[in-house]
């Protein structure tokens, strides 16, 4: 074969090469197309179903879950309980600004938190003093004796000239048997922790039994 005929073959060739590649990018790019549109559809689609199911989520929710508890706390105003929250007025006591005044007016709850804190040192108590929870009891105890001297000395403040001083004189008994068993909880003497609690209930019987006026208290509330 001579050079022209070579010459001749390749340029062929190179016409057949450059047709089969020129089709080839022609089609390719509607395929390029055709991707595009489909993952736009499937977006679409998936919004308006997410869409659908934000509604019927929406309308699953019953209608108690969306109301407004309106309470009417009017007459906490009576009790002091705003008072706080105001600019302080120099004219008013202090003990009615933290609301104790409120508090010592108000027997019947006085004795409600009585009998809620012995109801507590005569069943929380014990068994903490048994398991040796030192720290859990002595805690539980000054919580509750916090309470109670508040409490009692309200009550003292309810008797007369007469009564009064023995009042006192049961309240501070049972404080001091209060202080005996919280020194033996600091100790970690079982022992004495579990006759000091037995000397603690007694003195607070004692006291409420007279600040009631009410002899089967014990019997009543201890059970």
């Amino acid at each position: 074969m001579n050079a022209v005929a070579m010459q001749t073959v390749s340029t062929q060739r190179a016409a057949v090469v450059g047709k089969s590649v020129r089709p080839a990018a022609r089609v390719a790019v509607p395929r390029c197309r055709s991707v595009v549109v489909r993952a736009s559809a499937e977006e679409s689609r998936r919004a308006v179903l997410g869409g659908l199911l934000a509604g019927v989520a929406a309308l699953s929710i019953p209608a108690s879950a969306l109301a407004i508890d309106l309470v009417d706390d009017r007459k906490v105003r009576d009790s002091g309980f705003d008072i706080i929250y105001e600019a302080r007025d120099l004219d008013l006591p202090q003990a009615q600004r933290d609301g104790f005044t409120q508090a010592r007016t108000n027997v019947s709850d006085t004795q409600k938190r009585i009998k809620e804190s012995e109801k507590r040192i005569d069943d929380t108590l014990e068994p903490l003093v048994k398991k040796q929870y030192w720290t859990l009891a002595r805690e539980e105890l000054r919580g509750q004796v916090g309470t109670l001297r508040f409490d009692l000395g309200t009550l003292v403040d309810t008797k007369g000239k007469s009564d009064k001083k023995k009042a006192n004189e049961l309240k501070k008994s049972f404080l001091l048997k209060a202080e005996q068993l919280d020194y033996a909880l600091r100790e970690k003497n079982q022992s004495d922790a579990l006759a000091a609690l037995q000397a603690t209930k007694s003195g607070l019987d004692n006291v409420i039994s007279f600040l009631l006026d009410l002899v089967p208290y014990v019997s009543q509330f201890r059970l």
